[in-house]
């Protein structure tokens, strides 16, 4: 549909300002014209303002067919591209962008203004769930919203257990039983909860951590006092599934801290489902429905002693069964299914499938 992609992006002291990272998608790194030293929310805003002109500056004399926003940051930079070169606007944020934990007072008040004001201005809003999507209907009184999950692509070949996970790790046992949590590990997503879970679990029921972030050395300290606790660096994206689906079970126990992570529903469900691998997850509206729906997990109330008592109790039978029946809704979980929506939004803004040969800017 489109015949060129082009990302834009923040530039930083060592990245290249032009970068092809697929066949006919290039990111181009936008220096701010100035203000890029300032400190403090005054420099933040100055920055900002530099940035917006910097990209302006970057794409003059370019043909924009169709422009997505993909963070309420960035809108009103997307409504004057949207002006300028009279192109389609797609506003897809990648969350409840007003109902986050760093808005609140004043940051809220007018980022809620802001998103007010300008959303009608988009050609097409796309949210990640149906609950977003009916905040986002509810509360801006949208008649259409797309829906578009963040799912990954399906392997063709069947992806195998190679035992990967479990060497680097050095668990021998037969009886074995491996939690994985994987991506960020910051607070808010149940770090803290599951190394309280799992020091009061069996010897035999191991979790393991594998990513980066802040809480990096609370995990390596707990896992020198817990035997069945790990601590893992990331992989290579390209190498994470051959280590997931050596998994049992896959761990996303979200916090409720705002009501954008209650709404959520995080692409490493649907990465641990693609892999064949059940999650527990945490008893919220999304992420519960999707477990239940296809039978691929468990549903707990993200809290230790809950979390504890349902873990415990997990028998090799029905992980077993749990494994198998996510294995048969595997062509469910994948981004070939989820692109005919995102096809279809296109199709309805008059771009042409087939024929078309259009430019599309993200930022």
């Amino acid at each position: 549909m489109f015949a060129e992609i082009l990302v834009l992006a923040l530039w930083k002291d060592g990245l290249p300002r032009r970068e092809a990272i697929d066949d006919g998608i290039e990111v181009l790194r936008v220096a701010p014209l100035f203000g890029a030293a300032l400190k403090g929310r005054l420099g933040l805003i100055i920055k900002v303002i530099g940035w917006y002109l910097g990209v302006l500056w970057a794409l003059r004399g370019v043909k924009v067919a169709c422009f997505n926003c993909h963070s309420l940051a960035v809108l009103p930079l997307s409504v004057l591209i949207k002006w300028w070169k009279a192109c389609k606007l797609v506003y897809e944020p990648h969350e409840l962008e007003t109902e986050t934990s760093p808005m609140r007072g004043w940051r809220r008040f007018l980022a809620r203004k802001i998103e007010r004001i300008l959303i009608p201005f988009a050609d097409a809003v796309c949210l990640v769930n149906r609950s977003i999507a009916d905040w986002y209907r509810t509360t801006y009184r949208l008649r259409t919203v797309w829906i578009v999950k963040n799912v990954p692509y399906r392997d063709e070949h069947e992806l195998v257990r190679k035992g990967l996970l479990r060497q680097t790790l050095g668990l021998t046992a037969s009886d074995a039983q491996v939690f994985l949590y994987q991506g960020g590990l910051v607070h808010g997503r149940g770090v803290e909860l599951l190394i309280d879970a799992f020091s009061g679990l069996p010897h035999y029921q191991h979790l393991v951590f594998m990513g980066f972030g802040e809480l990096e050395d609370q995990i390596k300290a707990s896992a020198v006092r817990q035997s069945n606790i790990h601590f893992m660096p990331a992989v290579p994206p390209e190498l994470v599934k051959e280590y997931t689906v050596d998994a049992d079970v896959g761990l996303s126990l979200i916090e409720n801290v705002c009501l954008s992570y209650y709404l959520c529903l995080p692409n490493k469900l649907f990465e641990y489902a693609a892999c064949g691998v059940p999650a527990v997850v945490s008893d919220f509206p999304e992420m519960g429905q999707f477990v239940e729906e296809y039978d691929c997990g468990w549903k707990v109330v993200p809290e230790v002693q809950a979390v504890r008592r349902l873990i415990q109790g997990m028998t090799a039978r029905e992980l077993a069964a749990k494994r198998a029946n996510t294995r048969g809704h595997e062509r469910v979980f994948s981004w070939q299914e989820e692109e005919k929506e995102l096809m279809a939004m296109y199709l309805d803004l008059g771009f042409d499938v087939d024929g078309g040969r259009y430019l599309a800017c993200q930022a």
